[in-house]
């Protein structure tokens, strides 16, 4: 019986010489493959016959995004591989997202993927199981990302948006097209000016109605004919060639936990920054660490180093950032 993690830019469990490979996005060497959740980032970009393991709604919003038609999947929370067993469990992060319970033998890994533990309107926040190992990410892992409430940012991001559509103006409201835009989309529902979406966000946010979320039904961008005051939901990405910010009159804001830093919004070129996540902040992140009590923990992802100190500072838990190499775990 034995296990490693291996760690080269892609991370990879080695469990009784059987391959699985966490999160990959490019090319798989594997034996099965665990895909938390549909940002590009996390899901694989080109088809493979190999096993793959995600939620139904992960499956066909990564066949969206990606093109692909994710052959060969699993999607069942529970089942057996090569006398591993598999339990994919709600991370919290987005629509479909899942952490990972790993059961061999007598021993429980935990790889979280991305992972939230606060509830967010149709999300509900992260279930946390006990384990042994624990793999978890780190973006906000630093001390200095302690986030507010999510209903204060919801209530101040409306307090700006009814004061800016009473001064007339119309608003351009980015975030990333999965995730953050279905949670803009509720935000903007109850107000009374044409809501109007990115095409492309448009068709996640109809996917996701099929996997628990629901809005009113809004306008894609591409049949607004008016220009009248409207809000507009575009992707982040977009913000620097927006038709909407031609409009005259027009104030933009950003959907970010980033925008907790000082000159977020100034970097980033719009009127205001809202520190709206969909992920565990630094407390959160030793919150679900304690919860699961593992007696290891591997950090990856952003402020890995800073969370691995913390937690043995803060909890007394044994915890090591992932570098690139291999770590025998039993």
């Amino acid at each position: 019986m034995s296990a490693n993690i291996l760690y080269n830019g892609c991370l990879n469990l080695e469990i009784d010489n059987k391959i699985i490979s966490l999160d990959p996005e490019g090319k798989v060497d594997a034996d099965i493959v665990f895909i938390s959740h549909a940002h590009m980032d996390h899901s694989i970009s080109n088809e493979t016959v190999t096993p793959k393991v995600t939620s139904e709604a992960t499956k066909e919003l990564v066949q969206f995004r990606r093109g692909l038609q994710m052959i060969n999947t699993i999607t069942f929370d529970i089942f057996d591989f090569n006398g591993i067993n598999f339990k994919l469990l709600n991370s919290g992060h987005v629509i479909g997202s899942k952490s990972l319970l790993l059961k061999f033998k007598n021993k429980r890994i935990f790889y979280t993927g991305d992972i939230c533990d606060k509830h967010r309107f149709h999300m509900k926040a992260a279930d946390i199981p006990n384990s042994d190992i624990m793999i978890i990410e780190s973006t906000y892992g630093s001390s200095m990302y302690e986030i507010p409430s999510i209903t204060e940012i919801i209530e101040e991001s409306k307090k700006w948006i009814r004061e800016e559509l009473s001064d007339g103006n119309s608003l351009v409201l980015y975030g990333y097209p999965l995730g953050k835009a279905q949670i803009i989309s509720k935000i903007a529902e109850e107000f009374d000016v044409p809501i109007i979406i990115n095409d492309y966000i448009f068709q996640i946010n109809e996917i996701c109605k099929r996997y628990g979320f629901s809005s009113k039904d809004f306008i894609p961008h591409s049949k607004y004919q008016k220009d009248d005051q409207a809000v507009y939901i575009f992707p982040a990405s977009s913000r620097r060639k927006s038709p909407a910010i031609e409009a005259k009159k027009t104030k933009t804001a950003m959907f970010s936990g980033w925008a907790l830093d000082d000159d977020y919004k100034h970097k980033i070129g719009v009127d205001k920054a809202f520190p709206l996540t969909d992920h565990a902040d630094y407390k959160g992140l030793l919150k679900i660490v304690k919860q699961s009590s593992p007696e290891k923990v591997f950090t990856f992802h952003g402020f890995h180093n800073d969370l691995a100190i913390s937690i043995k500072e803060n909890l007394g838990i044994d915890a090591e950032p992932l570098e690139s190499g291999l770590y025998k775990l039993f």
